[in-house]
């Protein structure tokens, strides 16, 4: 009993004297992220004061935005932070075990953006990052329940959650949830449903804080539906939509793969079942995409918001020739959609000719020069006589450009050397 008593007695001193140790570390760590915030261009991230005491900190400080030439010039914005030490840590999401968490409150201004828009931000988001033993960081947001009403509009924004974290500056999950918005002005009212989002990356090339990182993983994104009324008439309807992105690594070439589908989608009258849309985007030089990068957040720092579509061209036109050697490639795989009369669908192949292109005279008609493409696709007959397209389409078929059988009318097309055929017959615009 006595040797539980001394145990006891350890831990629980080990408790009380580990945060004094432990904040030196948190303040170590902190003033390292900051330096390479500090690095990123048009942002910069100051310490005002540091308050330090035995199991947690409190820290003000201010953020300058130098970013001319867009929405976000002129605005300020103050933080000021709770930091608390561990290694065990009571927050508003429950219980962790980790070096320091810091509960953050912004405090934005703005001379162009109306004073009660600014204090609704101030007053309803909230916002938390967990240091963790392994130096990894967790970011906590959450925003309460915004109303807001002026100007003859109302918008109620429900609550949103999220978190997200960086292991080590090279893997990133997280996730996210919304569960929506609804907008009313006037005679006109714009609701979004239930939103979500996650995501899994990892970091293959380039530096994540810098802004230049290349990242492979995936991303999962879900709507419960968009609606938009005017004057009481329903004429916009999307359900049960979601985006799925994949980026993928093999022998130092990327590829990127969307795949984006909803339930039924209406608009304009019209209703239509399962549109979906499959794009692959393949054979992408990472190392040139990387040399890219770099080139262009050197642009950033020293264009300070003046025209740089020169220095953009000079920069595209240092790895065009790097990037089209390994023949990238862009592949419409599905493009589709189910009306009641049947399923319209098309595909089609996007390739530049290296060979045809001129790296040093990048502009709209060198691209089209150089570009070749093959398609196809095919629709329900009785749905283009819907649409009152029907002599139009007759007319196509007796030139050869479109092939009509039973209720479907199809075609075949080829785009190669500034020449498009279609149905093997060349095609004068």
């Amino acid at each position: 009993m006595k040797k539980i008593s001394i145990a006891t007695v350890l831990t629980l001193a080990s408790l009380l004297v580990a945060p004094k140790f432990i904040g030196s570390v948190v303040e170590g760590e902190r003033e390292k992220v900051l330096a390479e915030l500090n690095e990123t261009d048009g942002i910069t991230l100051t310490t005002r004061e540091y308050n330090n005491g035995w199991f947690g900190a409190e820290v003000s400080s201010e953020i300058s935005l130098d970013l001319e030439g867009t929405d976000l010039a002129g605005i300020s914005i103050s933080l000021e932070e709770k930091l608390s030490f561990g290694p065990i840590i009571m927050t508003k999401q429950g219980w962790h075990l980790g070096l320091g968490y810091s509960a953050m409150k912004f405090k934005f201004s703005s001379p162009d953006v109306d004073e009660e828009i600014i204090n609704l931000i101030n007053e309803n988001l909230h916002l938390g990052a967990l240091l963790g033993f392994n130096k990894d960081v967790t970011t906590f947001i959450h925003t309460d329940e915004i109303n807001y009403e002026g100007n003859g509009t109302t918008l109620v924004s429900a609550p949103a959650s999220a978190q997200f974290s960086l292991i080590n500056n090279e893997h990133i999950t997280g996730n996210f949830s919304w569960a929506g918005l609804e907008v009313q002005a006037l005679n006109d009212r714009f609701v979004i449903g239930k939103v979500k989002m996650s995501t899994e990356q990892r970091v293959v090339s380039g530096d994540y804080l810098k802004g230049t990182a290349i990242l492979t993983g995936d991303a999962t994104f879900t709507v419960e539906n968009i609606d938009m009324y005017k004057q009481s008439n329903h004429v916009f309807s999307l359900t049960d939509a979601g985006l799925t992105s994949v980026v993928s690594m093999d022998n130092d070439l990327l590829a990127l793969a969307i795949k984006y589908h909803a339930e039924e989608v209406s608009a304009s009258g019209q209703r239509f079942s399962q549109p979906n849309l499959e794009v692959e985007l393949s054979n992408i030089d990472v190392q040139a995409l990387q040399e890219l990068n770099n080139n262009m957040a050197d642009l950033s720092t020293t264009s300070s918001g003046q025209d740089n579509s020169e220095e953009l061209l000079a920069a595209l036109s240092a790895v065009a020739d790097k990037l089209l050697a390994k023949e990238p490639s862009l592949k419409v795989s599905n493009l589709s959609v189910v009306t009641k009369q049947g399923q319209i669908a098309s595909e089609f192949t996007l390739t530049i000719n290296k060979d045809r292109f001129d790296v040093n005279n990048l502009n709209t008609m060198a691209l089209i020069m150089a570009l070749e493409a093959d398609a196809k696709g095919n629709a329900p007959m009785d749905y283009l006589t819907q649409l009152g397209m029907a002599p139009m389409v007759d007319n196509f078929v007796a030139q050869g450009y479109l092939t009509k059988q039973d209720n479907e009318v199809s075609f075949v097309a080829k785009y190669v050397e500034s020449q498009l055929t279609v149905n093997g017959k060349a095609f004068q615009l």
